[in-house]
């Protein structure tokens, strides 16, 4: 697993400037930038079959606003139990607020807060899951390039399972650049901030590039993680 190879690679291709401008232009705009998922699982798929040049362009944007709107569907079914846990959330805390004073509001608050912190942990412990099982859903929808594929739970649990040393470090590596960059970000942004409108746009310019670098990162990870995974 070549995790620092990962942080350098997007500067090896000679087009690398034009290619990351034009993803931070796409990032920004909304709905656009849902091709961004179709980017990312364009450079696992040529990472995981040993593409010389990783970095993929953004001729073919249309293939990949498509590709990128199947995986946000995907992601979105897969997302179900949080958003319905979460909506649970809205009249378990809402009832005692409603209630009348006296026992009958106390024993709505104390119902209330045991019930909210189960339905927390559930929230957490499944994004946590989900967080960890939609790289191996991206890296079946490479290999594959259908819909149906984002829910071939064998062959995605597969992936995520058959060298889960690699996925497990590629997954930490990620989790931590993110981190590394949107703290750097912030405190450039925060000195930035101080410069009325130059200092603006250079931090709104800084924060657009960080996100596609650090998807960069993610994306090569785990095509790695797809380089090395049985065939399914």
């Amino acid at each position: 697993m070549q995790v620092g190879k990962s942080f350098t690679y997007a500067f090896e291709d000679k087009e690398w400037l034009s290619k990351i401008l034009i993803g931070a232009l796409i990032f920004i705009v909304p709905i656009l930038n849902i091709a961004w998922g179709g980017y990312t699982t364009e450079i696992i798929r040529r990472v995981s079959r040993n593409d010389p040049v990783p970095l993929s362009g953004w001729d073919d944007f249309g293939k990949k606003f498509v590709d990128g709107l199947i995986l946000f569907i995907a992601a979105l079914i897969y997302s179900l139990p949080i958003i319905i846990l979460s909506l649970i959330l809205i009249p378990v805390f809402v009832l005692p607020a409603t209630a009348q004073q006296g026992n009958t509001q106390s024993a709505l608050a104390a119902v209330s807060t045991g019930v909210g912190v189960v339905l927390g942990c559930l929230i957490f412990l499944y994004g946590l899951l989900l967080s960890l099982l939609i790289p191996a859903v991206q890296i079946n929808f490479a290999r594959h390039g259908s819909f149906g594929s984002c829910f071939q739970l064998g062959n995605i649990i597969k992936l995520a399972t058959s060298n889960l040393g690699n996925y497990i470090v590629a997954w930490l590596a990620y989790i931590v650049v993110g981190f590394v960059v949107g703290l750097v970000v912030s405190g450039i942004s925060t000195i930035l901030a101080v410069i009325p409108c130059i200092g603006w746009i250079l931090a709104l310019i800084i924060s657009a590039i960080a996100t596609p670098y650090t998807l960069f990162v993610y994306s090569h990870l785990f095509g790695q993680v797809g380089a090395q995974a049985p065939a399914s």
